[in-house]
């Protein structure tokens, strides 16, 4: 028997499916890391710690910068190596700093541990872990399967939003960090061991399940060649470039929403559990919305797919601002969510469309850093603007001009153009 006589891979369907339904659940173990909804527990480990909601952007900041030093290392790993044993030693890590959260009794504990949780790379916005694999195993399907796998986030909020709320209220907020921690681990590490592999080719496929064989027999269409961009081909292009700027826009204003939403709800008269089920609205439309464009992704332009993102988080903020009531809740809570789900799906198909599978896992861990700055510089931004205005209405104006901005810069992406090396087809 030879290696790639292994019974698990003599199915029906394509191994890649398999790859795609272990990394929703691994997206879908995730929502109860601390991501989407860390803004829960500001209010009461606030009140605990005696700390401000500056400080809280702080925490945010430490995070993502931890994520993006670390994220040059795991984008050649992922590479070199794949996801099977990074992610589960990544959910070790991130069990035990979850537990260590429940025990904290300093402001500045919370910067260690999520410090910790940031460095593994699985919980960051747009993380490689989850979608360099796929973008790997895909090229024809590749919008549908990242829409698949990346869906686990959004119904990973639907479940873990509310249960996080419900785990507050009854068991309070440092029994509810060691609920998560069991839940996260149980899901992520088995899974992830057992069946995560680097690429098709490891184990004798090809991308999409599709050989020069199978075409002449079934007529299937031929995945097409991509060019093998290398980090040095693509930092010479305009195209990365001017990626680059849009997603740092985009981090920019996630980092001044996505911890200040929840706060901002419940000051202005709505009770936690209420904005807990306008958040999971948001995280079921942030779902819907990840199947609906895998499929535009796969046959309109990339960057217009982006601009449609911006557009959905312009209208959200207009709504947000209003705030009368409940309709205007979960009006612009299900929009931001249509919003996220798109962007998501953006991030993690535009680099591998522009610049191919071979590299991809290196070429994004150059290009993370600069959302996960954008990121980390808005969510104290934010906390800052709140404590000098007594408002998060500035906040939200700045919103505006970002939005506008970047979807300027991403109107005028076109493919890069490729250096003559014809020998680098994949």
């Amino acid at each position: 028997m030879n290696r790639y006589d292994i019974p698990y891979f003599n199915l029906p369907f394509f191994y890649g499916w398999v790859i795609v339904g272990t990394i929703f659940a691994v997206n879908f173990s995730t929502m109860a890391t601390g991501t989407f909804n860390f803004g829960l527990f500001i209010i009461p480990m606030g009140i605990t710690l005696g700390t401000s909601r500056s400080f809280f952007g702080w925490v945010q900041t430490i995070r993502l910068v931890a994520g993006g030093i670390s994220s040059t290392f795991i984008g050649k790993l992922l590479d070199s190596h794949g996801p099977r044993f990074l992610i589960p030693t990544a959910t070790i890590l991130i069990f035990f700093s979850m537990l260590g959260l429940a025990y904290i009794s300093k402001p500045w504990h919370l910067l260690v541990f999520f410090g910790l949780i940031g460095l593994t790379g699985l919980t960051t916005p747009g993380t490689m872990m989850s979608s360099v694999p796929i973008t790997k195993w895909f090229i024809i399907n590749r919008g549908k399967a990242l829409a698949w796998a990346t869906a686990g986030l959004g119904i990973g909020g639907i479940v873990f939003l509310p249960l996080t709320q419900l785990l507050i209220d009854n068991l309070g907020w440092r029994s509810t960090w060691i609920v998560l921690a069991f839940c996260s681990i149980t899901i992520s590490f088995p899974l992830s061991l057992i069946f995560l592999r680097r690429q098709p080719e490891d184990v004798g496929l090809h991308p999409d399940g599709i050989s020069s064989s199978s075409v002449k027999s079934t007529k299937l269409p031929l995945p097409p060649q991509e060019f093998r961009w290398t980090v040095s081909n693509a930092i010479q292009t305009k195209t990365f470039w001017q990626l680059i700027a849009f997603f740092f826009l985009l981090g920019l204003a996630s980092g001044l929403s996505e911890v200040h939403r929840v706060p901002y709800w419940i000051e202005q008269g709505f009770s936690p559990q209420t904005v807990s089920y306008a958040m999971a609205a948001d995280a079921a439309l942030a779902a819907l919305s990840i199947f609906c464009s895998g499929f535009l992704l796969d046959r309109f332009p990339s960057k217009n797919v982006a601009i449609i993102s911006c557009i959905g988080f312009f209208f959200a903020t207009t709504l947000m601002m209003v705030a009368g009531n409940g309709f205007f809740l979960f009006s612009s809570t299900t929009l931001w969510g249509l919003s996220v789900g798109i962007h998501m799906m953006v991030m993690s198909f535009i680099w591998a469309d522009y610049f191919g599978r071979t590299f991809a896992g290196s070429i994004r861990g150059v290009v993370l850093p600069a959302s996960l700055i954008g990121a980390g510089a808005g969510s104290p931004m934010a906390g800052y603007i709140y404590q000098a205005a007594n408002s998060y209405m500035p906040v939200w104006w700045s919103l505006f001009a970002i939005y506008i901005v970047a979807a300027w810069i991403v109107s005028f992406v076109r493919p890069p153009i490729r250096p003559n090396a014809t020998s680098q087809l994949a």
